[in-house]
């Protein structure tokens, strides 16, 4: 998408009409006055206020283009705040809409966390393109027609002006230039003396600056940083202010340039004292309007390149599931064959040829040492990345294939890093039911889990708001948060579930209690339960160990002490955590 594409699609062209036309009007009232400010000078001078009908007419007509200006840009003024408003929530949309749809393996990338804050920018420099294009408008039609009204009165007084706007122009873009950026200049300068200073004034550092005397030391580094930024902000500071008193004097000289054109045809009696004046005082406007067009192109075009980041963001690319018919009811098969998965960015595969099958209704376990792959291929299953090679299936479906509504149907998953969301207990474990769930059915699986955390005894019981979302929430611990997630896969409706380390923040021994509990509560489902903890799955129908992204063996527990030495030394280590 190029911003051509993207004026086309999301400007109303009606608002935009309405604006532009405004804006033609606009510009085109200041260069009608010239004239009629003259007269009315003229025939104040040579008749006097009460001697001459005329001049109260000229002073009416400039009141009425005087007021109808006014309007004009109040009504520009509501045009933009409602196109801002509109195109604020229609922006939003698109991007959430778009994060949605985007593939979930490019929404782990950094690109992606990038381009999705700036992209959070699209609003306002939406509504500065906006703005600035009518600007653009008005200002170019104020100063074409005025122009060409001083050229009508004289020509020699036209082209003086043009020269000097445009050697004005020239001049005042050298000069921005080297302003530009001045207060992110201003501001980096700042940023470590404004660190140091939150270290020695914020209260979370209180603690260890005062057990560990670091007081000291930070406020040297402060007025270190301080007295830098000090020294290079104030060099900033006499530049721009050279720069800016340069621009006062070209723009005394502009004046002087002025009045010597404007003498020659006063002197020769070519134009009236009242065009004298009136040309003169135009003249000064068209210098500020021709800057605040140069600034117009500037934000327009500086704004348009920014907006890359948005374009960028939406040409990401979407999740290839494609089949969205109704799963089937019965899970016949769970298989992975032959899979090999590398990250995106990474050289080496995380799962090399990894193969196995799990059958339904049956309670499996993946173990292995940490960055052995056991989240990756919960990943696989999930549909969330597609493999290099091999194929992840269920019931001979590739899986990365699927609709994510469908992939929803099938499979519940409690990942290690879960969302705490901010609602009611009973909504929270609710998520992906059709329905809310009960008293009895939440009594009865957090009687299971031991899982009793005070808020419940609330007057609100289940409906008691989690976290300072409301002011009457209330929070959980970390154990409470993780046996929440469980109940909200246990209450799911979906045939597979796969617990990935739910009971990290539990210590080994309710660990081993939790997971039978599990057994009870997920009976109906084929369940996958990750752990690098091996006394809390050794009751799992079969255990899959895996070594440095291979699978080694696949077996119940009692087979894999006696067949495989892997395992059966890292059982033997966590072996005490376990024995009463």
């Amino acid at each position: 998408m190029n911003i051509r594409t993207y004026l086309r699609r999301t400007v109303r062209h009606l608002d935009f009409s309405a604006y532009f036309l405004l804006a033609v009007f606009s510009g085109t009232i200041p260069a009608v006055c010239i004239r009629l400010r003259g007269q009315i000078i003229d025939s104040a001078m040579n008749k006097g206020i009460d001697g001459s009908q005329r001049f109260f007419v000229l002073l009416a007509s400039f009141c009425v283009l005087f007021f109808l200006q006014i309007i004009f840009n109040a009504v520009m003024i509501r045009i933009a705040e409602q196109h801002k408003i509109r195109q604020s929530a229609r922006l939003d949309t698109a991007r959430l809409e778009k994060a949605a749809k985007t593939a979930f393996a490019v929404t782990e990338t950094q690109q992606f966390h990038f381009l999705w804050q700036k992209s959070s920018e699209a609003s306002a420099l939406d509504d500065q393109m906006f703005k600035a294009s009518g600007d653009i408008i008005s200002l170019t039609v104020k100063l074409v027609i005025s122009l060409i009204v001083l050229w009508r009165i004289d020509f020699w007084i036209a082209i003086g002006i043009i020269f000097l706007l445009s050697l004005g122009i020239f001049l005042n873009g050298k000069a921005a230039k080297k302003t530009d950026g001045f207060w992110v200049k201003y501001r980096e300068n700042m940023r470590h003396a404004n660190y140091f200073s939150s270290l020695l004034m914020q209260r979370e550092y209180a603690a260890e600056r005062k057990l560990f005397s670091f007081d000291d030391e930070i406020d040297r580094r402060y007025h270190g940083s301080y007295s830098k930024a000090k020294r290079d902000n104030a060099k900033l500071g006499r530049e721009r202010f050279q720069i800016e008193a340069v621009i006062q004097i070209l723009f005394a000289v502009y004046c002087i340039m002025l009045v010597l054109l404007l003498l020659r045809p006063l002197l020769a009696a070519t134009i009236t004292i009242g065009l004298f004046i009136s040309a003169f005082y135009a003249a000064i406007e068209l210098e500020k309007s021709a800057k605040q067009l140069y600034a117009a192109v500037y934000d327009f075009v500086s704004a348009s390149r920014q907006m890359s980041s948005l374009f960028s963001f939406l040409d990401l690319e979407e999740d290839p599931s494609m089949q969205d018919a109704e799963p089937e009811k019965e899970i016949r098969s769970i298989v992975f064959r032959d899979v090999v998965f590398t990250y995106p960015g990474m050289n080496k595969p995380v799962l090399k040829h990894v193969s196995f099958r799990l059958e339904p209704g049956r309670h499996y376990a993946l173990v292995g040492e940490n960055g052995c792959g056991k989240s990756t291929m919960v990943k696989l299953l999930a549909g969330l990345y597609a493999p290099d090679s091999g194929q992840v299936l269920v019931n001979d479906m590739p899986v990365h294939l699927l609709s994510l509504s469908v992939r929803q149907r099938l499979l519940t998953v409690v990942f290690q890093d879960f969302y705490r969301y901010p609602v009611t207990i009973r909504e929270n474990v609710s998520l992906g039911r059709d329905l809310p769930a009960d008293d009895q059915m939440l009594n009865d699986v957090f009687d299971h889990l031991a899982f009793h955390p005070a808020v419940i005894n609330r007057a609100d019981g289940y409906d008691s708001s989690l976290m300072p979302l409301f002011k009457a929430g209330a929070g959980l611990s970390g154990g409470e948060w993780q046996k929440m997630a469980v109940a909200r896969c246990i209450l799911s409706a979906a045939p597979i579930a796969v617990l990935d380390e739910p009971n990290a923040s539990l210590d080994p021994m309710a660990e081993a209690k939790i997971y039978e509990a599990y057994r009870d509560l997920l009976a109906d489902k084929t369940t996958l339960f990750i752990s690098h903890r091996l006394g809390s799955v050794r009751m799992s129908d079969e255990i899959l160990v895996m070594r440095d992204g291979t699978l080694i063996a696949k077996a119940p527990h009692d087979v894999l002490l006696k067949e495989c030495d892997y395992y059966a030394d890292l059982f033997n280590t966590q072996k005490g955590l376990y024995d009463e």
